[in-house]
């Protein structure tokens, strides 16, 4: 590694804060940075300031006396060969190999039953069997199912009747008629001056039940066996099989006539006779749906009698073929093995090419009031549970985002380009002591080679804390060391106007490519770190785009930590989920404004968005400063903005859909573009994420 000049200047100001340090007590360390300017901190910990910085990882063991940049070649990037290497290991190699013959042998097997079944026309010979059998037999099985219905249903009529003059019985009609006829019986029907009004039904000869006080001669008992009598008859007559009779006791009755313009018809018949129909129906239905099961299965059995022969032979055939191919594929051969190489990584102040990956000019980060910074500090939070402690912490920071907005945070240009490979089981693993890297078993035919290039990149407000967490009934996540993450990775403070026309877009971008600008300048080699050949040149223009982008990604807080914990020999990295606690979930949540003067969400959620405007609450320089000059650090949701995107008055981006809109771009080697618009993703909350390795 080459041309690298890393500056950690202390100024008069840090370093009689640094000799502070070690001279005062340990609360009042760093005491002339105040508080907030340290990240809202308590003054403990250790301020860096970079100035002038730019580093590029050139050849290892370079005997040069300067960096290739400084040599005046034509291509200095082709030197861009210092590498850090990255090899994937550890997998249960017996397991591995078991799965693999599985795979081949599934496969094959498989496509062989296919095959056989084409074959040998077995699908074909299934299927006519199939249907033929069940034509026959849902018919036969049908009249046998519904022969006796009508029959079954008729002896039900009784039933039905009786149900049916019930429901009549009831009616209002009928039930006056009764307590009439009941009055008449007890007040007597012989005697002098006493008789029975005819209308049409048995006259009954009673004595009043007055006579009768004890109940020992049961006149009341009669009275309403007789009335009860009556109303049958009187049912019969006007709603049943008695009323089409020409009774003219009836039709000259006073009760009949109070019933005014009535019409008799054998309403309990009719009825009936729909009651018998439904039931015959439903009967009907379920012996159709029986007939089709039993003949379906009868009709499936048959066929598998019919290709049981065949599709032994099928089965025989494509479990050889299976086996033979199995075992004539090792899972020696397979590539389930990466080799990653990142070449040439740079840092160098922005400038306006995503064409080159190094400016090899120094950039200034931080100042003596906005340092990076290394700390400890302690917070209250409640963890999992609804039980409130001090969670001490580690903290480095990145300097503080402000507030209002300055070009020259965006200062940064980051460049590298990497070979990615996928190498084969057996390959060999034996490396080169002077290198580091692998001496073969890297095929170019195997080979993802592509270059990243971003300008105007802004790391500030990021900050990372490191911690062990609170108790929790979880054991992965009891007592582990956790983390509370906010990356941000903003290019373009304002991009509301960005333009496809603009001539600058490239000041504020990253480029990912591919192609190299020729074939001679691609390399022939296999990767440089295996014999020390040049870095390929990339072609000018090729590649994706991603114009002003703004990263402002929220990975676990102090409620809601990212654990690196274990289960078993597999790592696991996990944002926890969020507890049903209120006093938990409450500084998570957001609530959103509906852009009507109303909020959609609980005035108890606390959470907010991090954009590249606002991250969460701002944050005052110094205690008696009258407003906040830094942005927040609190916020729980995250945002992805990539191009023209608004910032809307309730902290929520839109990305801006015109003509000349922009953010994602692809160009190809022969100048051409394809503009597809910006991009916007906002207010994400990571409710539970997980990842676990296997296999170790």
């Amino acid at each position: 590694m080459t041309e690298h000049a890393i500056t950690f200047p202390f100024r008069k100001r840090c370093l009689a804060t640094a000799i502070g340090l070690f001279l005062t007590n340990p609360s009042y360390a760093l005491q002339a940075l105040s508080d907030d300017s340290l990240s809202n901190t308590t003054g403990e910990g250790v301020a860096l300031v970079l100035d002038d910085f730019k580093m590029v990882f050139q050849q290892p063991n370079d005997l040069s006396t300067g960096s290739s940049y400084a040599r005046g070649l034509e291509n200095p990037s082709q030197y861009d060969t210092g590498f850090i290497r990255i090899i994937p290991t550890g997998e249960n190699y017996v397991q591995l190999a078991e799965s693999a013959y599985h795979t081949v042998y599934n496969n094959t097997y498989n496509q062989s039953v296919l095959k056989g079944k084409a074959e040998h026309k077995y699908n074909e010979t299934y299927r006519s069997t199939y249907e033929q059998t069940y034509t026959n037999q849902y018919s036969t099985l049908y009249q046998e199912y519904t022969k006796n219905i009508e029959a079954d249903v008729d002896a039900k009529k009784e039933t039905f009747t009786f149900d049916v003059r019930e429901g009549f019985f009831n009616n209002e009609t009928l039930k006056y008629y009764y307590n009439q006829r009941l009055a008449d019986y007890r007040d007597g029907t012989s005697g002098i001056g006493k008789s029975l009004k005819k209308d049409g039904t048995t006259a009954y000869t009673t004595r009043p039940v007055s006579e009768d006080p004890t109940g020992v001669l049961k006149y009341e008992k009669k009275a309403k066996e007789y009335a009860i009598t009556n109303t049958y008859e009187m049912l019969d007559l006007l709603y049943g099989s008695r009323s089409a009779e020409a009774n003219n006791d009836l039709l000259n009755s006073d009760f009949y006539k109070g019933l005014g313009n009535f019409t008799r018809a054998d309403q309990v018949g009719s009825q009936v006779d729909t009651l018998i129909q439904a039931e015959i129906t439903k009967e009907t239905a379920s012996a159709d749906i029986r007939a089709k099961y039993n003949a379906s299965q009868l009709a499936e059995d048959t066929a598998k009698s019919a290709v049981a022969e065949i599709y032994a032979q099928i089965i025989q055939s494509a479990e050889q073929a299976a086996a033979i191919a199995a075992s004539g594929s090792p899972v020696q051969s397979l590539r389930t093995k990466a080799d990653v190489f990142i070449y040439g990584l740079a840092l160098s102040k922005s400038d306006n090419s995503l064409s080159s990956r190094y400016s090899n000019q120094g950039f200034n980060w931080g100042s003596a009031d906005n340092p990076w910074l290394f700390r400890a500090g302690t917070e209250k939070v409640k963890q999992f549970k609804n039980v409130e402690k001090d969670v001490g912490y580690l903290a480095l920071e990145a300097p503080l985002a402000t507030t209002t907005p300055t070009e020259s945070d965006n200062n940064i240009k980051l460049g590298f380009w990497t070979d990615i490979f996928s190498r084969q089981l057996n390959s060999s693993a034996e490396v080169d002591p002077s290198t580091g890297a692998p001496k073969s078993g890297l095929d170019k035919e195997h080979r993802l080679r592509t270059q990243f290039v971003a300008n105007g990149l802004s790391l500030n407000g990021s900050q990372t804390r490191i911690f062990q967490t609170l108790d929790s009934d979880n054991p992965n996540h009891h007592q582990t060391l956790g983390m509370a993450s906010v990356l941000r990775l903003n290019t373009n403070d304002n991009p509301a106007n960005l333009s496809f026309t603009d001539s600058n877009l490239d000041s504020k971008g990253i480029r990912i490519s591919t192609a190299a600008k020729s074939d001679t300048l691609d390399g022939t080699a296999v990767t440089p770190a295996i014999d020390g050949s040049l870095a390929p040149v990339f072609h000018d223009t090729e590649g994706l785009y991603l114009y002003s982008p703004n990263i402002n990604l929220v990975l676990g807080n102090m409620y809601q930590p990212f654990v690196v914990g274990s289960e078993g020999n597999n790592i696991v990295l996990e944002v926890t989920r969020i507890p049903n606690v209120p006093e938990i979930y409450n500084k998570i949540y957001q609530n959103y404004e509906d852009g009507k003067g109303g909020y959609l969400g609980s005035t108890a959620f606390t959470g907010s968005t991090c954009n590249v405007v606002s991250c969460g609450t701002p944050l005052k320089a110094n205690v008696n400063d009258s407003a906040a000059m830094y942005q927040g650090r609190n916020a729980t949701h995250s945002s992805i903005a990539i191009g023209t995107v608004e910032r809307l008055p309730n902290n929520m981006l839109r990305a801006k859909d015109h003509t000349d809109a922009t953010g994602v771009v692809f160009k190809g080697v022969d100048g051409t573009a394809k503009n597809l618009g910006s991009v916007a993703i906002d207010g994400v909350l990571i409710q539970h994420l997980k990842f676990k390795t296997t296999g170790l």
